[in-house]
């Protein structure tokens, strides 16, 4: 059931009571003058106007009725009289009478007596005189703006001997100047209007004096009471005198205080109850919301470290472990509840692995996301703990014999649908009994911990070594490449590495041991399907190897015991042949093109004529050679060789075109590399054969460069300081060369033929990148870097064309030639010069 969202009511529109009453008074006050001056206006206008009708036409009339009377007696000497005696009406401006021929008879003006009434009159005009006869009645005209009234009136004039009755007409024109009577009014007026503006201030002031105390005081009150509440205090409210509307608003305010106030109390102990929960529960408890921390409990803070409070406010994801934001932000953005782990950083950046349970609650109309973490450091140390008595040896912390068998039941669980093979060695150390017996079981727990160190260092990826018995380790090497010959002898030489590694002398208590092993070897998948049957296959073909007594890896199977013989002759036989003179080993050469097609290096490639194996490929013997340690004299024998043979061309006129600028590159094995001597014997050769130190460029793997990198970094150095160039084979086949690239001083990389192989293929399948785009990332790269690029392996025209196109710089592969003996070396760079 959902509930509908509150319906909120519309907004009332308010206003400031202390600025709009104030100026509603004066408003309502100055609308009220107006009003009373828009009155008086109209009643000045009627004084005037009832001045006109009244008091001018009554003088008006009562003056033509002076005249009239005057003229009849005959002699019109009474005329000027009457006019004269208009003259003093202060209203009275002027004042004429007017003959029927429109001459002046008597006048206000003794001057314009005998002249023509319209050129001697101010504003007398024909038209009026021809209004008032024709009408034969009095006319008054009221001019207002200029505050002017002119009455005529016909005036009938005296008889004329022979006349029997009057017919003549004259006029009478009298000129009120009304300013004094405008004025009168006007200050009758003003004293009204004073008195009315006292009376409407004072009317104002006492409104507004009530308005203050009966309005704004009991409004500001109720205001104080309001925030006084709103502050948590319930008890310094407004008391009230009197009746009436506020009197009644503050009760109500009492009253709701009092509710409020009980309501808090009570939200106060129940939040009080629920902060004591909260606090005393070992889980760390947070709400947020949008994101935010809104509330946090005490074990919360002292889970991240953060004083009390200090949560709140803060994102959420800033305590969430970076390698888990995207997945924390996913969960958030989708609502999702439940429980699950997850790694939080407390404020000093320790990472803390929590249970994370997840509810979303609603808060009034808020929706929040509560979280309860749990640290599970504990918890987890002790599931390792129980994991490494379980599956670890805990003298010597390798995996025991549970773990090993573990590990070899999943690998026969898959060797029939995975197209490799997998291996199982055990190792016995030769009279490790006397040790104990002599020196006591605390110094054998010591040579055991330093033989599992030693052991350690030698094993790779994806191997698991064991301690299975007192003084017997196992080894499990998966992943084995080749067909069934080359993956025994791959194991069997990761085997011989660890004997050598036991083999060398040991220290203990003043006392120097020399130790040594006897091991075996079964191959995985095999007959037997059975982990615990295959160990003791393994450690049968040990003890065949202790009772044997020689320190060589013996295997289960006959067959691979044979092939395991072979192989040790192979090494006896490539001993005997560095020791003998003359050499059976030679080199061939294969040419390194630069991209303007000209010969610019060769690298010298080992190859051994056995006069009972013939031409042994050294895909056979330089495994072997690096397993017996005879790398380092083969090594040594190419150096001396090679820089020879670059002397013999350098040094001949007729190799001088194309051998001048050449550059020899030998590789070396990192055994060789980190001979103590390799610096020493690489200057002496430069000095004694006396060839150019940067015509000789040494290709080095990865496997060189990781090790032990600041002293690589210091033979690099030295070497580089007599000229000798650098070069990095195999590159893009390791994990992390580039993370040296800018601290070694290299000045070719080699891209590994696997990158060339398919990249003239017509078509790309599967999900990985197309080599071209590896190949272009490359070459930019190495660019950037300053370095050349050389690319192995170009064996047709489009490889070739598409390197160019990458911008690469050298190139060496079956497209310019194969690897070639000396003489037919010489041959094909003397044809290419002379073809140019």
């Amino acid at each position: 059931m959902t509930t509908a969202p509150p319906r909120h009511a519309r907004p009332v529109r308010v206003f400031s009571l202390r600025l709009w009453l104030p100026l509603s008074l004066v408003l309502a006050s100055g609308v009220m003058f107006l009003i009373v001056l828009a009155a008086q206006q109209q009643h000045y206008q009627r004084e005037l106007q009832q001045f006109a009708d009244t008091t001018a036409h009554a003088e008006l009339l009562e003056t033509r009725r002076a005249l009239e009377t005057v003229l009849r007696r005959g002699d019109g000497s009474g005329t000027d009289s009457v006019v004269s005696q208009l003259g003093l009406e202060p209203a009275i401006a002027h004042a004429a009478l007017i003959g029927p021929d429109g001459k002046v008879i008597a006048a206000t003006r003794f001057a314009w007596r005998g002249h023509s009434a319209t050129t001697s009159i101010p504003g007398f005009t024909d038209e009026a005189v021809q209004q008032v006869r024709q009408a034969q009645r009095e006319f008054l005209h009221l001019d207002l703006a200029q505050l002017r009234l002119t009455a005529l009136a016909p005036v009938t004039m005296g008889l004329q001997p022979g006349e029997m009755r009057a017919t003549r007409q004259g006029l009478l024109w009298i000129d009120y100047d009304l300013r004094p009577v405008a004025a009168q009014t006007w200050a009758q007026l003003r004293q009204l209007g004073l008195m009315l503006a006292a009376a409407v201030a004072l009317a104002v002031l006492g409104l507004l004096f009530l308005a203050r105390r009966g309005i704004l005081r009991p409004v500001a009150a109720l205001r104080a009471g309001m925030q006084r509440i709103g502050a948590g205090d319930f008890q310094h409210l407004p008391q009230w005198r009197g009746s009436g509307e506020f009197r009644d608003l503050g009760i109500a305010l009492e009253h709701m205080a009092g509710q409020l106030q009980a309501r808090s109390t009570a939200l106060a102990e129940s939040e009080a109850r629920f902060r004591q929960l909260s606090d005393a529960a070992f889980e760390a408890i947070l709400l947020h919301e949008n994101g935010h921390v809104t509330d946090a409990n005490a074990a919360a803070d002292r889970l991240f470290g953060t004083p009390p409070g200090g949560l709140v406010g803060t994102p959420i994801l800033s305590w969430v472990a970076p390698s888990l934001l995207d997945n924390t932000m996913q969960r958030i953005a989708h609502g999702a509840e439940g429980v699950w782990e997850v790694d939080m950083i407390d404020t000093h950046g320790q990472v803390i692995p929590c249970e994370c349970s997840v509810r979303k609650r609603q808060l009034g109309h808020r929706h929040v996301r509560v979280v309860a973490l749990r640290d599970i450091r504990t918890r987890l140390a002790a599931e390792a703990e129980i994991r490494q008595l379980a599956h670890f040896d805990a003298l010597t912390g390798l995996s025991n014999r549970r773990f090993l068998l573990e590990q070899v039941t999943q690998e026969l669980a898959t060797a029939d649908a995975q197209p490799r093979r997998a291996a199982l060695a055990t190792i016995n150390i030769n009279a490790f009994q006397s040790v104990n017996d002599s020196m006591g079981m605390g110094v054998g727990d010591t040579v055991l911990r330093i033989m599992s160190r030693r052991l350690s260092a030698l094993q790779q990826q994806g191997q698991t070594l064991a301690r299975v018995d007192g003084d017997t380790f196992a080894l499990l090497m998966p992943d084995l490449q080749g067909d069934l010959g080359a993956a025994s002898a791959a194991a069997a030489r990761s085997v011989e590495m660890l004997l050598a590694a036991i083999a060398e002398p040991l220290e203990v208590q003043g006392q120097v041991l020399h130790l040594s092993a006897g091991a075996g070897l079964v191959m995985i998948p095999n007959d037997s399907n059975d982990a615990p049957e295959l160990l003791r296959e393994a450690e049968t073909a040990m003890h065949r190897a202790k009772d044997a007594g020689d320190d060589h890896v013996h295997f289960f199977a006959h067959a691979l015991q044979e092939a395991a013989s072979e192989r040790l002759a192979l090494r006896s036989d490539l001993r005997r042949a560095l020791q003998t003179s003359p050499c059976p080993l030679v080199l061939h050469y294969q040419p390194q093109m630069g991209s303007n097609g000209r010969l610019a290096g060769v690298e010298a490639l080992v190859r051994w004529q056995d006069p009972r194996r013939g031409l042994v490929s050294p895909a056979q013997f330089i495994p072997e050679a690096e397993a017996s340690g005879l790398i380092v004299p083969l090594g040594n024998w190419v150096l001396q060789e090679a820089a020879a043979t670059l002397h013999r061309w350098q040094s001949d006129p007729a190799c001088s075109a194309w051998a001048g600028p050449l550059t020899m590159a030998v590789n070396v094995s990192a055994r060789q590399f980190r001979e103590a001597d390799f610096t020493h014997r690489i200057e002496d050769l430069i000095a004694r054969v006396g060839i150019q130190a940067f015509a000789l460029e040494l290709e080095l793997t990865e496997s060189v460069l990781v090790e032990d990198l600041e002293a690589t970094l210091e033979k690099m150095a030295q070497l580089r300081r007599h000229g000798v160039r650098f070069a990095l084979d195999d590159f893009g086949t390791g994990y992390s060369s580039l993370a040296y690239l800018k601290r070694l001083p290299i000045d070719v990389l080699k891209i590994d033929r696997s990158f060339i192989m398919d990249i003239d293929a017509p078509g790309h399948s599967g999900q990985g990148k197309r080599p071209a785009v590896l190949i272009d990332a490359i070459v930019a790269m190495a660019h950037q870097l300053d370095l050349k690029v050389l690319a192995e392996g170009v064996e047709t025209e489009a490889q070739h064309t598409s390197l160019l196109q990458s911008g690469c710089d050298l190139f060496q592969g079956y497209r310019f030639a194969r690897p070639l003996p000396e003489a037919e070396l010489r041959a094909w760079a003397s044809q290419l010069e002379a073809a140019r």
